[in-house]
């Protein structure tokens, strides 16, 4: 009887998470409000399925004026579109702020239907007709880039191919030379189990062994050693950011609860295809030269992509101009670890930039 009662009670907790969750799914992004509660004047708010590059992909769009400068946004992951926690964000006030859900990805999950698709180089044109329709769009000759993470380098090589297309790239947490992060992040979560006697995650880091490894291991690895990583401090500085993260997805409005299941298989994909591509990449030596100005946010605490290599990337980048913005009580996400600091110098590249367009009128 008392085993009944157990298992009707945790089919009725399973049945009121799931309730909550549908709850907070309608698949709607809700209006910019003014102080009178009504809708901002000429602001604009909308979730669009835009054919982009052969398939349907889908285009977070907010702004409190919807004739300021286009600024978009390029997820990490790969396959981790970040609109759960960037929807609302403060850049709305200064832009029009488009969170584009990549191909296979959150809302855009049925545009990866093909393995085929899921190059680098495929990648990269999504991104190029996905800022040319915005230029269109918005009646903007050229747009901002800023970009997080596995954006970063699809950021990087989008600039390096269609430098036309942008006015200037914010880069947080740069991957350049990714192999060679994974060595480090390796040594470091080895290095920090050791020293919290943390012995089961010794002995499987020891088994796995140190990276490279082949194309088909590395979703696999990953899976569980970015939770340590972030369980250990190296994902978010000051907290650990997978229920940080987790959260935000179960609560997005913007995404049904269609959208939230297939989520994280959207990221496995990604992860899957496009990993080992990234891991074979080396920006030092495929993009060494950029036609657009460059900025870059970096926290020092990051073992996702490195500061090391990260700063090393940036001495090296030939561009019109560049800044490095340093980051010392942050992770792999200042734009949310410290984002009072993160905002001030986001301001400080966009005054230079447009002081220099000023100059250059």
């Amino acid at each position: 009887m008392v085993a009944g009662w157990v298992f009707i009670s945790v089919i009725g907790l399973v049945l009121l998470f799931v309730g909550f969750v549908w709850w907070h799914s309608p698949g709607k992004t809700p209006p910019i409000i003014s102080n009178d509660g009504k809708p901002l004047p000429n602001s604009i708010a909308t979730l669009e399925a835009v054919e982009i590059n052969g398939s349907t992909q889908w285009l977070l769009i907010r702004g409190h004026d919807q004739t300021k400068p286009v600024l978009l946004f390029l997820h990490g992951g790969p396959g981790l579109p970040e609109i759960s926690l960037l929807s609302g964000h403060e850049l709305e006030k200064e832009f029009v702020v488009v969170n584009w859900e990549q191909r296979g990805s959150g809302k855009s999950y049925g545009a990866g239907k093909s393995d085929r698709s899921f190059t680098v180089d495929t990648f990269v044109d999504d991104a190029a007709d996905v800022s040319r329709w915005l230029s269109r769009q918005f009646n903007q000759p050229k747009i901002y880039l800023l970009a997080h993470s596995w954006g970063t380098f699809l950021g990087v090589l989008t600039v390096k191919k269609y430098p036309e297309l942008f006015r200037a790239f914010f880069s947080i947490s740069q991957i350049a030379r990714q192999l060679e992060a994974e060595q480090i992040s390796y040594d470091w979560v080895l290095q920090q189990a050791r020293k919290r006697y943390a012995n089961r995650v010794v002995r499987r880091l020891e088994k796995q062994g140190r990276p490279p490894y082949p194309p088909e291991a590395w979703l696999a690895y990953l899976t569980w050693q970015r939770e340590v990583v972030a369980r250990y401090r190296g994902g978010m500085y000051r907290a650990n950011f997978f229920p940080f993260f987790i959260r935000s997805i179960l609560l997005c409005r913007e995404y049904t609860l269609a959208d939230k299941v297939r989520y994280a298989l959207g990221a496995q994909k990604s992860v899957r295809l496009l990993w080992p591509q990234v891991v074979a990449t080396d920006l030092f030596e495929t993009a060494p030269v950029l036609h657009v100005p460059y900025y870059l946010f970096q926290g020092v605490h990051d073992y996702q992509t490195p500061y090391p290599i990260a700063r090393r990337y940036f001495d090296q980048l030939q561009a019109p101009r560049k800044q490095l913005f340093t980051f010392l009580e942050s992770a792999h996400s200042p734009i949310f670890e410290e984002p009072d600091l993160f905002r001030q110098g986001f301001n400080e590249a966009m005054q230079r930039e447009l002081t220099t367009a000023a100059a250059d009128d």
